[in-house]
């Protein structure tokens, strides 16, 4: 394996050839602004040095993660990495009406969110899946931007586009649509929370394959001036890095550590499979 220094700069070029390819015009400013350019580029090395440092920490899945992690992160971090899976999309509800049909309820923070829609043909059902499976995309997003530090609080039009753009891709993508279907079959299957962990980690690793992560962190962080995005999709783009190349120890188990408790991420799974079951029923 590549030593420490190594990975960092790996990182470090991985990010660097990312903001080209996915944020050209915010490069052209980071590269007319020498002072932004080197703080992106120190934060980038700094996550990816704490990312590896981690790793070590937790290579062998141990049980005692909070108490691992303690060692390198505040009780600040620590707590946000808790938190990780609770930042929300928006709720989706699977009902039977009087009607006959099933309808989908879309609703964030108790008011509605995306207008209710009744299940009559299997293209209904596509349109509540793709939906549900942009939920599980974005809300996968914010769990890596809290494991890097990050605390955001996306108001309903940042959240709005973010689910537009991820629509979009997973519709415009097989490779990512089959990404999400095994990520539902094998988190359903785990029965243990590392085993659900790694199936969470496999689809983020996925997402940043299909080149979605910058947009979708684009639209949460819209609010934002351009550096301070570009800096958190440094620092995201920076442990996906470093996690890539040391087999996920420790993003795996920082999920680990919460999974378990992840109750409306959990309903997100069940929605996608029930789903499944009425589009056989059309």
């Amino acid at each position: 394996m590549a030593s420490h220094s190594d990975l960092v700069e790996k990182a470090v070029t991985a990010v660097l050839e990312d903001i080209a390819k996915y944020a050209p015009e915010e490069y052209k400013k980071l590269n007319a602004e020498p002072a932004k350019k080197e703080k992106i580029i120190q934060a980038a090395r700094e996550t990816a040095t704490e990312t590896l440092k981690i790793t070590d920490e937790l290579r062998n899945q141990p049980k005692d993660i909070s108490a691992r992690l303690s060692k390198h992160l505040s009780d600040e971090r620590i707590q946000l990495i808790r938190g990780g899976l609770e930042i929300p999309t928006f709720r989706q509800e699977i009902a039977k009406r009087e009607d006959g049909k099933h309808w989908l309820d879309i609703t964030r923070d108790g008011k509605q969110f995306l207008p209710s829609r009744a299940i009559s043909t299997a293209l209904d059902v596509d349109w509540g899946s793709d939906m549900q499976y942009a939920s599980i995309l974005i809300e996968a997003v914010l769990l890596v931007m809290s494991a890097v530090g990050i605390s955001v609080s996306p108001s309903e039009s940042e959240m709005q586009q973010a689910v537009k753009e991820a629509a979009k891709a997973i519709q415009a993508n097989l490779k990512l649509q089959k990404a999400l279907v095994d990520f539902v079959t094998a988190w359903d299957s785990a029965d243990s929370a590392y085993g659900k962990a790694k199936a969470l980690f496999s689809l983020i690793m996925a997402i940043n394959s299909a080149g979605i992560l910058w947009t979708i962190i684009k639209s949460l962080c819209s609010n934002m001036a351009w550096y301070e995005w570009l800096e958190t999709s440094a620092k995201v783009t920076a442990m996906i890095v470093a996690a890539l190349a040391t087999d996920g120890a420790a993003l795996i188990a920082e999920i680990a550590l919460i999974v378990l408790d992840a109750v409306d991420f959990a309903r997100k799974i069940a929605n996608i499979i029930q789903l499944s079951e009425i589009k056989k029923t059309l």
